[in-house]
């Protein structure tokens, strides 16, 4: 979880009162608001007051593309240009901070599980469900996820095991035909940036899920200030 302190103060009758509140955003994007107040000169008088939200509505199909257009598409060139570099610390989840970060106005991951809007989930191929063309620019994370089947010309068996811990990537390219994803990624095999495949028909256990960046005001967070 996340959570923002917003600080405010008014006086009445001579009290300075202090006003903040705590907003806790959790996995499935539902939220815990907490707010507090206390006399400036005695913390001890205080109020606290808490509420529940419920995940927000899931977007239109406009609306997704429009948010790709908006975010997507330029995390998708910001990837390319880092193929081949370190970022940060080297790990998967550096990558993605940092692209996200450079965007103003985007709602940052909740920890190493949640990326924005949910895209496409497949869980070992039992339960598939998707929402929209996977894009480039969208956030593609493994966890314990297994892949086993054959690839190439001489179609050689092949297994690959990915998100053991938890794995992040962008999306460099989405063949809806084979079920693959070209992807930006780091931190597995090398800390250098470089582009993966991952063919999604081969996954045996685990699961991957493809997010798209959205912006705070998804949740109804206003930008932060500058």
């Amino acid at each position: 979880s996340t959570t923002f302190p917003t600080p405010a103060t008014s006086k009445r009758g001579g009290k300075s009162t202090v006003a903040k509140d705590y907003y806790i955003l959790f996995p499935d994007y539902s939220q815990s608001i907490m707010s507090v107040r206390f006399d400036a000169s005695n913390p001890d008088d205080c109020t606290v007051e808490q509420r529940q939200e419920p995940p927000p509505g899931k977007y239109r199909q406009d609306q997704l593309e429009q948010i790709h257009e908006r975010f997507g598409s330029h995390i998708a060139i910001a990837a390319n240009n880092k193929v081949s570099h370190v970022v940060g610390d080297g790990t998967p989840q550096a990558l993605v901070l940092e692209l996200m970060g450079a965007l103003k106005g985007v709602l940052m991951p909740i920890g190493h599980r949640a990326y924005g809007h949910l895209i496409y989930s497949n869980l070992a191929n039992a339960t598939v469900q998707q929402f929209d063309e996977i894009r480039a620019g969208d956030i593609v994370s493994f966890r314990k996820a297994k892949f086993q089947g054959k690839h190439g010309a001489m179609h050689q068996k092949y297994q690959m095991e990915v998100g053991k811990p938890d794995h992040v990537g962008i999306v460099a390219e989405w063949d809806g035909t084979k079920k693959k994803i070209r992807a930006v990624e780091q931190g597995r095999e090398s800390k250098k940036a470089r582009v993966e495949s991952f063919r999604l028909s081969d996954l045996r256990v685990g699961e991957v899920r493809v997010w798209r960046v959205v912006a705070r005001e998804w949740v109804e967070w206003d930008e932060i200030s500058s």
